[in-house]
């Protein structure tokens, strides 16, 4: 997936913060990454489902970019 298009999904999760939609990206085989934008704020919420650890990102780009190296990186792994 290129970055564009994954920071263009989590701008619409912002665009409309005043309800809940969140994106699911697969890691490998084993890992899901489910990210919301936090509801009337423009903080975005990403959960692993491997672990359960939840990060937070106050900015559409610094989220894509770190959920664009988490998928590229699980495709080299």
């Amino acid at each position: 997936m290129k970055l564009e298009h994954i920071k263009n999904l989590l701008q619409i999760s912002c665009n409309f913060n005043t309800s809940t939609i969140s994106h699911s990206f697969s890691i490998g085989a084993e890992e899901t990454l489910t990210v919301k934008c936090l509801k009337d704020t423009f903080i975005l919420e990403v959960t692993s489902s491997k672990n359960q650890h939840i990060e937070y990102y106050t900015t559409v780009d610094e989220a894509a970019e770190a959920l664009y190296k988490r998928i590229h990186a699980a495709k080299t792994n």
